[in-house]
């Protein structure tokens, strides 16, 4: 197992809330550095305390994609190294306790990392993400009875291709904000519904333009956190909106600057942990819910100060 009772910093770990906990998988940089190779294969949850569930399965990634369907998690993609090579993955994994990888035939996703995952009760649905320099826009359907993939839309319609957006899911459909498109970021939110199978943009604008922030459904409203711009470096967030017909600001205590952390959202919280902070990777953990935001615990001695 490990030695020690909390994750490492890391960032780029997949999220997803699942059996009321919050659980993540993998992420980028928990050996305490920046080479390539130093990608996760943990599994974590926390239920007031962390556990290590499992190391391995799946193989070491950075930002696969994680959501919960049928009481189980499933996981699709991410980015990983063999051999010493960048690799980019199209493997679909289901853990109800062990991890199991799921033949889901030849016609599959592109492999790609940073891709949205959700799930409508009954069916996985894939929207985006990016693999080396492509950049995707299309939609995907898993159907676990027929174990299989068929394409929905492509590139063509909704938010087109861009990956690094903030993105969670209801019962009817996703919501998207923002990402990157290979030239500039964006701050427009859409959604996309699972009985139509169509996209309608909901805010062209409101935040300003950034990718990888926080982002989920607390109370059935969309809430962002933090991100950065991929255009301009320097530019870091740690401003908090919730989306009611129109973009707001929200003001009171709040996490410092956090980009690609692990978050996910269920209920009436939004859950946060690691990602990059101000000095390098970090590794504590926050949780929004009415009364605003609660870090569960701060940053080990040993995050790394990298930057």
């Amino acid at each position: 197992m490990t030695d020690y009772a909390t994750p490492r910093a890391r960032r780029s770990a997949g999220a997803a809330v699942w059996r009321g906990d919050f659980h993540f998988f993998g992420g980028f940089g928990a050996g305490g550095g920046v080479a390539p190779d130093d990608v996760s294969a943990e599994l974590w949850r926390y239920d007031g305390s962390w556990q290590l569930l499992a190391d391995g399965g799946p193989g070491a990634a950075r930002y696969a994609s994680l959501c919960v369907l049928d009481d189980a998690l499933y996981l699709f993609g991410g980015c990983g190294v063999s051999d010493g090579a960048v690799i980019f993955y199209d493997h679909l994994w289901r853990y109800d306790g062990v991890w199991r990888e799921i033949d889901s035939g030849a016609t599959r996703p592109p492999r790609r990392y940073a891709g949205a995952l959700v799930s409508d009760g009954a069916k996985l649905f894939l929207f985006g993400g990016m693999a080396e320099a492509e950049y995707y826009g299309d939609m995907w359907c898993f159907e676990p009875e027929e174990c299989g993939w068929r394409p929905v839309s492509q590139a063509s319609t909704g938010p087109g291709r861009r990956y690094g957006f903030g993105w969670a899911a209801d019962a009817d459909g996703l919501y998207l904000f923002g990402g990157y498109d290979g030239s500039r970021d964006h701050a427009d939110l859409w959604r996309f519904e699972f009985a139509t199978l169509g996209w309608r943009q909901l805010a062209a604008d409101g935040p300003p333009p950034r990718y990888c922030p926080a982002f989920g459904l607390p109370g059935g409203e969309p809430l962002l956190f933090g991100g950065r711009s991929k255009s301009n470096a320097k530019l870091n967030f740690s401003d908090c909106w919730i989306f009611d017909g129109a973009w707001r600001a929200l003001d009171g205590p709040r996490p410092g600057y956090h980009a690609k952390a692990a978050s996910a959202s269920a209920d009436d919280q939004l859950w946060l942990f690691g990602g990059e902070g101000p000095d390098g990777h970090v590794s504590d953990l926050w949780r929004h819910d009415p009364n605003g935001w609660t870090c569960l615990h701060g940053c080990r001695d040993d995050d790394p100060v990298l930057w």
